[in-house]
């Protein structure tokens, strides 16, 4: 029974560390400013949790979950990029840093261990993401003046009389302040309230989500971001291919082209002419891959390098994690996407039924998000950070669920040689078309 009500404490105290990702104390209130309140949240997670935290990461459970097993080896390949230049300090700094997302990674895998935790966790996500948006869409309209949210007048070019355009972007707050950042949540956040709208077991209160839904629609559009569109176009798509077929989808495909100009304007005008903010982005990729011409290709220029590379980051979180981290750990990376959408698929074609009727609901919306956040990052460096590992986490949490509730309890993939082999063929073929489409488009 005692360990039970930790159990219960340390996930309680997990969702509260989620929470605390997209409202933040200290902005909501001054007074807490000064307060670690995140890092003692996680720690007391991590601390109730250990014991069966540390059980995903031992052999057995890696092979078992390859996802798990990617996300360690980026942790690894990390630690490499830098210590292969013997910049030791560069290694426990860079390593540091990753440990903590690391550690929010797995506490997300042991403590939602559930089809109902798993429910409740996105229901926080949802609630917290939404209260974040409202608040920056009601500040982005100066309904109300939040002190703590700035948005962004971002440059759009000249007139001719040499007067500067600029188009004014929403932003979040914390640690989504940028406007693609934003829209990126956005678009995971829609998802996961689509999933409670069709939610069937809700009754007519469910309809209570589509007023969310409507403001994460203007914040969207509030962002003028094209990747944020993009993404939520793809997992749109996905979600009705997965849900109602591809038939569905490709009608849907075909009217959201049609009236997307009308109703996004900036965010619907994408090119990769020379001197727009696409082709700007492909340049900064050439720049990338030129350094992997030399003995960093294996190990990568290290973690953190790519600023001083390109002058910026790679704004691609594929291509920034094969420049720093090498062929090795943009594997690893890649490889966490790769093991997620092998087991989506697989989960299709089980021969034996999954004992859940919530987690078959799920997988398509568990398509979407993955799909969106795939596409969401092609055009943001965002390789290290939380947010994707939150992600990550909740799809493997997902897959997790669903081998264990089968009448076998055999996981949908386990690593092996034929497995490693498909990864490196995958990830070699995925970093060959990135190569190459950038030294088309970035002439």
């Amino acid at each position: 029974m005692r360990d039970k009500s930790l159990a219960v404490l340390a996930f309680g105290l997990f969702l509260l560390t989620t929470a605390t990702l997209f409202l933040r104390p200290a902005e909501l209130f001054i007074w807490m400013a000064d307060l670690p309140i995140y890092e003692l949240l996680i720690l007391s997670s991590f601390g109730l949790a250990f014991q069966s935290f540390t059980g995903h990461f031992r052999w057995f459970m890696l092979a078992r979950q390859p996802v798990t097993l990617c996300v360690a080896g980026v942790f690894l390949a990390i630690a490499i990029s830098h210590l292969q230049y013997i910049y030791v300090s560069g290694a426990i700094d860079s390593g540091t840093l990753f440990l903590k997302t690391l550690i929010y990674f797995g506490l997300l895998i042991t403590t939602v261990n559930s089809p109902s935790r798993l429910k409740t966790f996105l229901l926080t996500v949802a609630i917290c993401a939404s209260t974040m948006v409202t608040l920056c869409v009601v500040d982005y309209y100066e309904l109300y003046d939040f002190q703590f949210i700035e948005h962004l007048d971002d440059m759009q070019g000249i007139t001719d009389e040499d007067e500067i355009i600029t188009v004014k972007r929403m932003r979040g707050t914390g640690i989504f302040q940028d406007p693609n950042d934003m829209a990126m949540v956005i678009c995971f956040t829609g998802v996961i309230c689509s999933m409670f709208l069709l939610d069937p077991s809700a009754g007519k209160l469910r309809l209570l989500w589509l007023l969310p839904m409507i403001v994460l629609v203007i914040g969207l559009l509030s962002t003028k971001s094209r990747g944020g569109l993009l993404a939520c176009g793809l997992a749109g798509l996905v979600l009705l291919a997965v849900r109602n077929g591809g038939r569905v989808a490709f009608l849907a495909g075909v009217m959201a082209i049609s009236v997307l100009p009308l109703i996004a304007g900036r965010q619907a005008d994408i090119d990769l002419e020379e001197g727009g903010t696409g082709h700007e982005r492909v340049t900064l990729w050439r720049e990338g891959f030129e350094e992997l011409k030399s003995s960093a290709i294996l190990f990568g220029t290290g973690q953190g390098s790519y600023p001083d590379i390109a002058g910026l980051v790679a704004h691609n979180s594929y291509i920034h994690s094969y420049v720093e981290l090498g062929l090795f750990g943009g594997t690893m990376f890649f490889g966490c996407f790769f093991f997620i959408g092998m087991q989506l698929y697989r989960m299709g074609r089980l021969p034996e039924p999954v004992l859940n009727d919530e987690l078959v609901r799920m997988r398509p919306f568990i398509c979407a998000m993955v799909s969106g956040w795939c596409m969401s990052i092609f055009s943001l460096s965002r390789c290290y950070v939380v947010p994707t590992y939150l992600l990550i986490g909740t799809a493997t949490t997902y897959l997790n669920l669903v081998w264990i509730h089968t009448a076998s309890g055999e996981p949908l993939v386990i690593w092996n040689r034929l497995h490693a082999i498909r990864l490196a063929v995958a990830s070699g073929t995925a970093f060959a078309g990135l190569y190459v489409f950038t030294a088309i488009m970035a002439r």
